[in-house]
């Protein structure tokens, strides 16, 4: 079959269980196909907005399948709730799953063969050299703090990916400084981002900055001497209930659409009807804390919260209800009160779900109670405790709703969990409000004065209305806008991108995103938590063994960071008062670097040095969370609240997905053995006696061998089986102390670690060596692809194949042979060994190379004399310097560190111009006048894809 737009109805219906599209959205893939995407898409809540990633898949698909220009090859799905970008994330998954899958779905399975023909062929080759049984030409990845950044989409330029982001995530990647990536990371992510990507931004309303931010990029990125002729730069879409005059081409629901469709309009049109409830102590009140002055709320609003909500649940019919407060501290409050009650002779079974609960506990409820954050939901369940992270795009259908007074907007939203699919004639709504006017400077949660006062007259006008907060009712009575946060936005200009771009280097002032991102200067960002049982007390050996283990994104809290560092300052004070100073072994993750959590001694005690995007792991015996009843898993951890409250330790979940009840996907399995406690693996794992003749130990063997007689769990008999076929990808650590004696295995999934490209730079999973000329013309041919597939001209292409030629030369170093271990008359490119650290270091002793020695630095070097004079040969150079994301634009050393005593007069003079006379500097500053900060990010990003696509297949 040949596709066409008219195959939009099948295509939706196949992923959506016979549903069709509404006529908003069919409307919305006709203005993409013929003149690209709106500047805003104006929908009220329940009228289907995230079906854009369906439009998106769409509209490339026929644009390739009819020859059309393409779309921009990336959605960016930008909202401001970590919750719903995981919501988000998980229906694009579900596509793509479908898409890999197609189920004698003829639709689908035309839809997946376009994709993959829109891009080469390495992601099938590379999912089956790494035994991913899911492969899928749609790609999908999350970008939210406290969860490690997914980055196999920058391995792969030409696929179709959606991306589902927090927008300090995505923005900080757009501006070259991504929150919780390497700097290494920083511009590739910047280059993917800023070309042929479009960005749909949630609630931009309340998003200012990031969208004039964006907007701004999209006009500076082509700016240069040469005119970009290439994919399209960034688009900003705009997708808001209440849009402002500022937009030009809009898109949205209309009367007609609600008359063509019954299910729309009973979605939109059926009434949601407020009641108030009045309350002395609605709201928080300030009370005396150790640092100062903290917010705390009463328990008394607590019991009113429950009691309203046990009412409305009486009147459900047996469906789930919702309550929706203003903090953490008010969920958990909230959760106690009403697991103390009863309604119809049994206890009322409640469910907290917020933005800090692990995703793995997120699983785990949906496990025990399936459907329940689903517009299906759960009957076993009657009600779900939540903050304001399910107000937006979480597609819930409670029966009713009992929230605090919050800003006009979070009620709207919250309200639009309720009756979704209206297929119930009423949904009813009661929020706690004040008994009289609100005092000047009273906050609840997040919300100021002002905002609240004017939510309060809004929700008393609709209290009146007997359609209530019915999205169709509120567009011509909208809630009250948010009052801005900031009275000027920010405008970038090109001196700030060119001080961006200088990833590589330590700049006299980092630069502050909050300024170019947020419309609050003192936005909530996330870092994560993560617990690991036995940690070591010695904080370089607890760091040491989160290398060979970083934190998994199922098992870190995504906390606020200004509230994960005062829950980290007051656990470092407690070890202080029970005389442990010192015992808190925490360590920062942050991208690639993994160390020990720095501390900032102040006035009031010390505080960690954290940024948005870190992760922090302690030790699982760390009292730092909420608990619940016993055996009670309904309810899970989260920070506990600040205040004289109890504080537990959290599970160790690195495990859990063990318990799930599905198989394990790559890269899940990881098994820890404690060798104290199995002393008969220890013993097959002692050091031989001083024997020179004795044959080396073969862990693996020992260890696969063990597990068959010994393992106990579904996670050790994984971890046997990966053993026994998993190939080199599977990797077996034995930790020894300062006598040589083991103290604990781990087996380690390498099929996901394999796509790692810091990885991959000097390991294969190939068992032969891969030779340094294979690899760089293996290289070589499949940026030639890349580059052609997204449409560079030929001079452009011609440039990047010939760095692709280069960009390993500098690894033929006789220096940086030895430090690979290599063998043989011909250079090697990459090492057959993913070694110890300790072995890595004394390889890297022995070679003489000095510290921080890049190869693509000497790579630039030998590869100067040899570039074509037809081609640029600074952008070739730049190109193949830039290969890891480094050289931009200061390198470690001098040319007399870089070359070593075989090298001629001639490499030396090469070296001295570049490198001792500010050569690479005026070069790094010539190519991006000439093409753009961002338009040399993105070609780098398409050698760096190419060497890693080609890297991770093992050539």
């Amino acid at each position: 079959m040949t596709l066409s737009r008219g195959d939009f109805d099948a295509f939706f219906q196949a992923l959506h269980h016979g549903q069709k599209p509404f006529t908003w959205q069919r409307r919305l893939l006709d203005t993409v196909l013929d003149g690209g995407w709106p500047d805003a898409i104006v929908a009220p809540t329940g009228s289907g907005k995230t079906a854009a990633i369906d439009v998106h898949v769409f509209a490339l698909t026929v644009a390739a399948a009819t020859g059309r220009p393409l779309s921009p090859r990336r959605l960016a799905m930008i909202v401001g709730r970590r919750v719903l970008v995981d919501d988000q994330y998980r229906h694009a998954l579900s596509i793509a799953a479908r898409l890999a899958d197609p189920g004698g779905s003829p639709i689908l399975a035309e839809v997946a063969d376009v994709l993959w023909q829109v891009q080469t062929d390495a992601t099938d080759a590379e999912s089956r050299a790494l035994g991913d049984s899911f492969r899928s030409p749609l790609l999908v990845a999350r970008l939210r703090g406290g969860l490690p950044p997914s980055r196999r989409w920058t391995d792969h330029p030409t696929a179709a990916a959606v991306l589902c982001a927090t927008p300090e995530m995505w923005g900080s990647r757009l501006l070259f400084r991504g929150y919780g990536s390497s700097p290494r990371a920083w511009p590739r992510e910047a280059g993917l981002l800023a070309v042929d990507t479009v960005a749909l931004v949630d609630e931009a309303h309340l998003a200012r900055q990031l969208v004039r931010t964006a907007r701004r990029i999209g006009e500076l990125a082509p700016v240069a001497e040469r005119k970009w002729d290439g994919p399209p730069v960034l688009q900003v879409v705009e997708t808001t209930a209440t849009p402002d005059d500022t937009t030009d081409k809009r898109l949205g629901v209309e009367d007609d659409d609600l008359a063509d469709s019954a299910t729309l309009e009973a979605r939109l049109r059926r009434p949601k009807p407020v009641t108030l409830a009045p309350s002395k102590e609605w709201a928080t009140t300030l009370v005396p804390g150790k640092s100062g002055e903290t917010r705390k709320p009463r328990g008394r609003v607590a019991e009113e919260l429950a009691r309203h909500t046990v009412g409305l649940l009486a009147a459900s019919d047996g469906r789930t209800v919702g309550c929706f407060v203003n903090t953490v501290d008010r969920a958990v409050a909230v959760t106690a009160a009403l697991q103390d009650r009863t309604i119809t002779g049994r206890d009322v079974t409640v469910v907290m779900v917020c933005g800090q609960v692990r995703p793995i506990d997120i699983e785990l409820l949906e496990q025990r109670y399936p459907g329940l954050l689903t517009p299906q939901g759960n009957p076993d369940v009657d009600v779900i405790v939540s903050t304001q992270s399910l107000e937006v795009g979480v597609d819930l259908d409670l029966a009713g709703m009992v929230t605090e007074l919050a800003s006009g907007s979070a009620l709207a939203q919250r309200a639009g969990r309720v009756n979704r699919l209206g297929q119930r004639e009423t949904g009813p709504i009661v929020v706690i409000v004040p008994d009289g006017t609100i005092r000047p400077g009273a906050r609840s949660g997040p919300y100021g004065h002002e905002e609240l006062a004017a939510a309060l007259e809004w929700i008393q006008g609709r209290a009146h209305d007997t359609r209530g907060v019915a999205p169709w009712a509120l567009r011509e009575n909208p809630a009250p806008a948010a009052g801005p946060r900031r009275t000027l936005l920010q405008r970038p200009e090109l001196g700030q991108v060119w001080h961006w771009a200088r990833t590589s280097d330590d700049l006299a002032a980092e630069p502050e995103l909050d300024l170019w991102l947020s419309d609050d200067l003192t936005p909530e960002s996330a870092v994560g938590i993560a617990v690991r049982r036995d940690l070591p007390e010695d904080v370089n050996e607890a760091a040491e063994l989160i290398t060979f283990l970083p934190p998994r994104s199922h098992e870190v809290f995504a906390v606020p960071l200004r509230t994960a560092r005062d829950a980290l300052a007051g656990a470092r004070t407690r070890a202080g008062e029970d005389g442990r100073q010192g015992a808190l072994p925490a360590v920062l993750v942050r991208g690639d670097d993994i160390g020990p959590l720095d501390w900032t001694d102040t006035d009031t005690g010390s505080r960690p040095r954290l940024r948005p995007g870190d992760i922090v792991v302690l030790d699982a015996a760390t009292p730092l969370f909420t608990g619940s009843r016993s055996g009670d898993h309904r309810t899970p951890p989260v920070l506990a609240p600040d205040g004289e409250v109890p504080r537990y330790s959290a599970e160790d979940v690195l495990e859990a997905t063990a318990d799930l009840g599905r198989d394990l996907r790559p890269g899940e399995v990881v098994h820890r053995i404690d060798l104290d406690q199995t002393p008969s693996l220890a013993q097959l794992l002692a050091p031989t006696e001083d024997d020179p003749d004795a044959d080396p130990l073969d862990e693996r063997e020992i260890v696969r061998d063990w597990l068959d007689n010994h393992g106990d769990g579904k996670m050790a008999r994984a971890a046997a089986a990966l053993l026994r076929h998993g190939g080199r990808t599977v990797d077996v650590i034995i930790l020894r102390d300062a006598e040589d004696v083991p103290v604990r295995a781990f087996v380690i999934d390498g099929r996901r670690a394999v796509a790692d490209e810091y990885v991959r730079q000097e390991w294969t999973p190939n068992p032969n060596p891969v030779l340094l000329d294979h690899h760089q013309k293996a290289v070589a041919d499949r940026v030639d692809v890349i580059a052609r597939q997204v449409g560079l001209p030929d001079e452009l292409t011609a440039a990047l194949r010939e760095a692709a030629l280069h960009h390993d030369d500098g690894k033929a170093d006789p220096r940086f042979q030895i430090r690979l271990g290599a063998r043989g008359p011909q250079p090697w490119a990459k090492s057959q060994h993913l070694d110890t650290p300790e072995k890595v270091r004394h390889r890297r002793d022995r070679s003489g190379l000095p510290p921080y020695w890049r190869h693509e630095q000497r790579s630039v070097v030998d590869a100067w004399p040899t570039i074509p004079t037809d081609l640029d040969r600074d952008l070739v150079a730049r190109l193949v310097g830039t290969t890891h994301g480094h050289g931009r634009s200061w390198f470690p050393h001098t040319s007399n560190d870089l070359l070593g005593p075989h090298d001629g007069p001639q490499t030396r003079e090469a070296a001295e111009m570049l490198f001792d006379e500010g050569g690479w500097d005026e070069l790094i500053e010539r190519t991006q006048l000439r093409y753009g900060a961002w338009v040399c990010a993105y070609l780098e990003a398409l050698l760096r894809a190419a060497d890693g696509q080609i890297s991770a297949e093992g050539k």
